[in-house]
């Protein structure tokens, strides 16, 4: 690679990959898993070039866990992995399961080279913390969990993880959104709830330019409209991180005008939207977790 253009072009392309692979954990076994070593070694040319890239750590991280995950659909009743269950943490592993061990420490010496890079990242934090969890370490599993709070205290998960393994109860975060999640971003969500098991359908993008979001959300907003009142719960809206600020949004039904040609459309004067500055944006391919919530770069098609 000899610029940073073929860089973002790498880490993009790995980042697409990335999140293929993390659908399938959902389901496969680890025997199942395809592209590990596709990902991996993408990763890897990146690090070669940019060997403090903290995206590709962070990416690492999530290529561990995920591994971790699809054995976990092998040993755990059910497949259930825990990573996202609010009421229900990660069971500790066996004594004698030595690869779910092996791959819980994988994820832990991913998550700790991550951090180093960029100890801001809650994403990294909140998978140490699960996989300190799996492993019985409860004590520095709920320090990471902690940790993980720390940049971002609207982590419920990880609020209720604390509180169990701690045995206390934490205050309320402030009503206005403040993170420190270190890089700035957009996330476009058009959604719906369609099941009581928390099911849904539809968009989101997480984006690092406002040209991106404006287009996504014109392109798809005559489809979002005609689906509206479907569900049980609907989310129609862009929120913005800005690194070091408070994070604004808009609920983009209370912007819809009747375009001059006739039709609805979105009356952008009204919204919060900031430019991020460049050297303050997420970098593409970067996953993040934003309010309890694992988000991939880019488009993402919720058909659960």
């Amino acid at each position: 690679m000899s610029d940073m253009a073929d860089i973002e072009s790498v880490r993009r392309a790995a980042g697409v990959s990335l999140q293929y692979f993390w659908e399938a954990t959902e389901h496969d076994t680890f025997d199942d898993l395809e592209d590990e070593d596709g990902v991996r070694n993408a990763y890897a040319a990146i690090q070669a070039a940019v060997p403090d890239d903290s995206t590709s750590a962070v990416c690492l991280t999530v290529l561990a866990l995920g591994k971790l995950r699809a054995h976990l659909n092998d040993v755990s009743a059910g497949g259930e992995d825990h990573f996202e269950a609010h009421d229900d943490p990660p069971a500790g592993l066996d004594e004698d399961d030595e690869l779910g061990r092996e791959l819980a420490r994988e994820v832990v010496e991913a998550a700790r080279l991550a951090l180093r890079l960029q100890p801001d990242d809650n994403l990294a934090a909140f998978s140490l913390a699960c996989a300190l969890h799996w492993l019985s370490e409860d004590q520095s599993a709920a320090a990471a969990y902690r940790e993980a709070l720390r940049i971002d205290p609207y982590d419920d998960i990880a609020r209720a993880r604390v509180e169990e393994l701690e045995d206390v109860e934490l205050p309320d975060p402030p009503t206005r959104i403040t993170t420190r999640h270190p890089y700035g971003f957009h996330l476009l969500e058009m959604t719906r709830l369609v099941g009581h098991s928390g099911s849904t359908k539809g968009q989101v993008w997480l984006l690092n330019d406002v040209f991106t979001v404006r287009s996504a959300a014109d392109d798809y907003l005559s489809e979002w409209l005609d689906s509206r009142g479907q569900g049980l719960g609907e989310d129609f809206g862009v929120w913005t991180h800005v690194p070091g600020g408070q994070s604004g949004g808009t609920e983009l039904a209370e912007v819809i005008r009747q375009a001059p040609a006739g039709g609805p459309e979105i009356d952008w004067s009204r919204m919060f939207l900031p430019s991020l500055m460049p050297d303050r944006r997420l970098p593409a391919g970067h996953p993040i977790r934003w309010l309890g919530q694992l988000h991939f770069f880019g488009y993402t098609e919720h058909d659960d």
